[in-house]
């Protein structure tokens, strides 16, 4: 066959998929299962080609041994990607449940007392505050707000006795964020509430999270609810590359669309905050586990093997901050690896403790497939063409067509299959760079975890700080941009008559490169809040004049209006649910005006309320890959000054 008839099946599931899927309903479960099938049976055609038909002899030889170890990995990864099929095959959504259940239980005399704790090691007041004011304003009946302060901070405690809130601090720091919650249960045994909501420091609820997660548990055996991990702030990847809300934060996927999978399965795991946990199932277990950095993962596991069921409301009842840094994105990520490869080794494994069902098993070996291969072949697949273009050493064993007319299909179905399942959230390319950028932290992470599975210390990540200036990780820069020049030197050096696998394959690992390099430049945040979106009525006074107009965008320093008012000066902005703020006219434009808060003084939690504890601070449900893809390609040219 000639090279174009080999490219057929490829350019068939496309056509099909751009015809078929945008129209394809994602809550049908036989249309989910017959796009994963056909995912699942391209992946599994791939493999065995792969391992059949393209890998020399079994030797020591270097050549071989690169060849055998890339396929290996890659086999692996492949694993991973269809088993996620696999789970993506069904989806359960809790919402109508959850309407049900909150009707009833607002007709009960007395709901259950809720502790809401928020566990805190250095995180800055101003991050802090967000999320104690947010606690205090959850509409509940009855509730305690503490704070874990393990900061073990006297300026913090006065804050909080101010606040009326109960401010808990313990004598060391062992054991992390586990050792934090333990010490606190301990310590509250004789005067504790049968619920406990769990928020990290920067994470503020929605005032009707209660409500909405405290009727599943009128079910006996229901241990845990979780609920997903939003974010008011672009990611690093988001934020350098200018996407914005056009593309969606690297954690969309899998809050949204894996998560309710696994819930399916009987599968879903806790995941650190904005969960509400059975007091008496945590007694039942002995706590939070505390042999993994994770040890939201361990609860679910040490939870199942007591009994107790994991339940995951796919519904966004809370908001915090992503990783503002890319240091802080890349340890966030490497201390998951660690936990999830320490986890083999817990008592609570699923893989060594019988009475964890084998939904979770299987998604327990999945997480293990992600962290342990597919970082490793990220490495190898943008390095392979550096490695073929200087030894001659191919990835594989293939001609052109025959490559085509498997990888092909694999990678069109997949790619197809998970742009339909995400609605949009993974994006070929700009979805591989949270793994390229990390790829090296979280191998080092890996190894560590596999040889010494005990004593690696808890390491928090950093919120907050001044991030207005440009940031250049010059240490990732430099293996990145040692591996886009070695490509590049290596194809322009090469002699004529490369085949095309290799020229294409370059030219990806290239386009891949160059946007990992755009990430590790980090842009300034000209503000210190986010501006979250609004759209509402408000009233605008100034010396000798006053007028309606629309609040377009607010934070806690400002807020942009359309409205007419004068170019310069003092307003007040009165907003409904917080009053009448003093300001300043900091910019007019085309029937806009740019405000700038004055101190806010009592009007501060009000407006914290109003900012944050509202669907305002939640992301937009809409993505746009395509601006995505624009905009990340318009960053290569822009100044970051």
């Amino acid at each position: 066959m000639d090279f174009a008839a080999d490219l057929t099946p490829t350019l068939l599931l496309l056509g099909v998929a751009v015809l078929v899927l945008p129209d394809l309903p994602l809550d049908s479960p036989r249309a989910r299962v017959v796009v994963m099938a056909i995912s699942l049976v391209a992946m599994g055609r791939y493999v065995l080609w792969r391992f059949g038909h393209t890998l020399p002899t079994p030797s020591l030889d270097p050549a071989a041994l690169w060849m055998w170890s890339l396929a290996v990995f890659e086999g692996l990864a492949l694993a991973n990607a269809m088993l996620t099929a696999l789970f993506l095959m069904r989806r359960r959504d809790r919402r109508p449940d959850a309407d049900r259940r909150e009707a009833w239980l607002r007709q009960q005399p007395s709901p259950a007392l809720v502790d809401v704790v928020i566990a805190t090691y250095n995180e800055p007041l101003e991050v802090l505050e967000r999320s104690v004011v947010g606690a205090l304003a959850l509409d509940w009946p009855r509730l305690r707000v503490w704070v874990l302060d393990d900061g073990r901070r006297d300026g913090l405690r006065q804050w909080c006795e101010a606040k009326g809130v109960r401010w808990v601090a313990r004598p060391g720091r062992d054991g992390g964020k586990a050792g934090n919650l333990n010490a606190w249960l301990a310590g509250s045994a004789g005067d504790a509430a049968p619920f406990v909501l769990v928020l990290d420091a920067d994470f503020v609820p929605q005032t009707n999270l209660l409500w909405r997660v405290m009727g599943f548990f009128t079910d006996d055996d229901v241990g845990l609810v979780q609920t997903p991990q939003s974010f008011f702030n672009p990611d690093p990847i988001q934020m350098n590359l200018l996407c914005g809300p056009s593309f969606a934060d690297e954690q969309r996927f899998f809050y949204h669309h894996f998560q309710p999978s696994l819930d399916a399965w009987g599968a879903a795991f806790c995941c650190g905050t904005s969960f509400v946990v059975r007091r008496a199932a945590l007694d039942a277990v002995g706590g939070i586990p505390s042999d993994s950095v994770t040890e939201d993962m361990m609860t679910t596991y040490a939870l199942a093997a007591a009994g107790w069921r994991t339940l995951y409301l796919d519904e966004p009842l809370s908001a915090g901050l992503a990783p503002e840094g890319v240091g802080e994105f890349v340890n966030q990520r490497a201390r998951w690896c660690l936990g999830t490869v320490q986890a083999l080794r817990s008592r609570w494994s699923p893989l060594r403790n019988r009475r964890i069902g084998w939904g979770s098993r299987l998604a327990f070996v999945n997480a293990q497939l992600f962290w342990l291969a597919s970082f490793p072949l990220m490495l190898m697949a943008v390095a392979g063409p550096a490695v073929y273009w200087w030894t001659g050493v191919p990835a594989f064993l293939a001609e052109p067509g025959d490559f085509a007319g498997h990888f092909g299909p694999r990678f069109a179905a997949e790619a197809a299959a998970i742009l339909w399942a995400s609605r949009g959230s993974v994006v070929p390319l700009l979805s591989g760079l949270a793994p390229l950028v990390t790829a090296p932290a979280v191998v080092v992470s890996a190894a560590r975890g596999l040889v010494r599975a005990r004593g690696h210390a808890f390491k928090v990540t950093q919120k907050g700080g001044d991030r207005s200036g440009v940031v250049v990780h010059g240490r990732m820069m430099a293996w990145i941009g040692g591996l886009m020049a070695a490509t590049a030197s290596g194809m322009i050096f090469a002699e004529s008559g490369a085949p095309a696998i290799a020229i294409g394959w370059s030219l990806y690992a290239l386009a891949m490169l160059f946007l990992a390099l755009l990430v590790c430049v980090e842009v300034p945040r000209r503000r210190g809040h986010e501006r979250l979106p609004f759209s509402e009525p408000i009233r605008l006074e100034w010396e000798g004049g006053a007028t309606y107009g629309l609040l377009e965008e607010m934070s806690m320093t400002g807020a942009g209006i359309e409205a007419g008012g004068p170019a310069t000066g003092p307003v007040t902005l009165e907003v409904a649910g917080i009053g009448r703020l003093s300001a300043s006219v900091v910019r007019r434009f085309d029937g806009r005006l740019s405000l700038r808060f004055l101190d806010p003084g009592p009007l501060r939690d009000a407006l914290i309320r109003k900012l944050y504890t509202t669907p305002a601070v939640l992301p937009p449900d809409v993505l746009d890959p395509m601006k995505a893809m624009a905009s990340a390609m318009r960053r290569g040219f822009l100044s970051t000054d």
